[in-house]
């Protein structure tokens, strides 16, 4: 336990400079979409995905945003926004797949606790 979790950070400490332009962009995006989302709905966001595709030379990023309307149905609100290839760390790179969504949810959770 305590050597994975000295490797997981040991990763995130060394990946963190790579990944910091993409998830700063990323985060950026994502506080601007659950804004407008919010606004367009206005309701609370129970939750937020994450989620990353190769399509062609670059990915699609992918935000599905959760809430409950006045029914206390759920409601899922899905943007999404094209990234270059070079935008994209090369680890995150390997986890996307042609034309399958990734959920990248728990690397940018931990991107923002790190």
């Amino acid at each position: 336990m305590i050597i994975t979790s000295l490797i997981v950070a040991a990763t995130l400490l060394v990946g963190g400079t790579l990944i910091a332009t993409f998830w700063n962009e990323t985060i950026s995006w994502l506080k601007r979409s659950i804004q407008k989302v919010q606004e367009w709905i206005q309701r609370t966001i129970y939750g937020t995905k994450l989620f990353l595709r190769k399509m062609g030379n670059g990915f699609q990023e992918t935000s599905k945003h959760y809430v409950k309307d006045h029914n206390d149905r759920w409601n899922e609100t899905v943007t999404t926004r094209e990234v270059s290839a070079d935008q994209v760390p090369p680890e995150i790179r390997q986890m996307a797949q042609m034309g399958v969504d990734r959920d990248i949810t728990n690397e940018l959770a931990a991107k923002l606790h790190t």
